[in-house]
């Protein structure tokens, strides 16, 4: 049910933008990167049989995911399979690796690097490079989760001819990451998580809390937090990335 929930939106997107259902086609899968001043992104390019074509840029949700929408917690093939399917339908794409993660990891040099602006840069980045791609008639975002506030920010940033929003928040990120915890955790750690919540989304890091706390708001992650509340002006969102939570683990 969820492959074609997320085929109908952005696949969907892409025909309304002007491509055609052309049938049955056989994709052809090859490398692409993404050269940025901080490191090389690294992704997959899968194309029809019949081109020029539209191409979807896959934007991945948050926590250790990569192009295929895997991580060392959860194997589900969701991207790579939305690709293969996008193709059936004369419509190619691009998922890729973001910062951190699979052949990626050299682009961010350590988890208290990251920023929530730079992935939406790199996002930006893709679509540029896409734009100026002679195969392609027509260029989509389509965000999962997290993605779709990347991809948001994202196309404001670099122009796309249409966005899909594949199971996006729609809710602050501070609100999504307080209903995620409020069942996780006793009352007392609730209320505590809740102000630490508070603190980040002033902007302000957090140096001491209980210490059944500090895998979710470890300091190296708050740098990240904060941007996405502060810079991504706390639109709807997901919730941390690279976090072995159990919350996390829940999304």
């Amino acid at each position: 049910m969820r492959r074609r929930t997320f085929l109908a939106a952005a696949g969907g997107a892409a025909l309304a933008s002007g491509a055609g259902a052309r049938g049955a086609q056989t994709p052809a899968e090859s490398d692409i990167s993404l050269s940025t001043p901080t490191g090389t992104i690294f992704g997959t390019l899968t194309l029809p049989a019949t081109a020029p074509a539209p191409v979807v840029l896959i934007v991945a949700g948050s926590g250790p995911t990569d192009r295929n929408g895997n991580s060392s917690m959860l194997r589900t093939d969701t991207y790579r399979l939305l690709a293969e399917a996008l193709a059936t339908r004369a419509i190619g794409s691009v998922r890729y690796d973001k910062r951190g993660v699979g052949a990626s990891s050299a682009a961010a040099s350590a988890e208290k690097d990251l920023r929530f602006e730079t992935y939406v840069g790199d996002a930006a980045g893709w679509l540029r490079q896409l734009r100026g791609d002679s195969r392609f008639t027509k260029i989509v975002l389509a965000g999962h989760s997290e993605g779709s506030l990347i991809g948001m920010l994202a196309v404001q940033k670099a122009p796309a001819d249409a966005f899909a929003s594949l199971e996006g928040a729609g809710r602050p990120a501070p609100v999504v990451l307080s209903e995620q915890l409020k069942p996780e955790l006793s009352p007392e750690l609730y209320a505590q998580a809740d102000a630490i919540i508070t603190q980040l989304q002033a902007g302000h890091p957090v140096a001491e809390m209980p210490s059944e706390l500090t895998t979710l708001f470890r300091a190296s992650v708050q740098p990240y937090l904060i941007t996405e509340c502060v810079d991504g002006e706390g639109r709807g969102s997901s919730t941390i990335p690279l976090s072995k939570s159990r919350a996390s683990r829940n999304r």
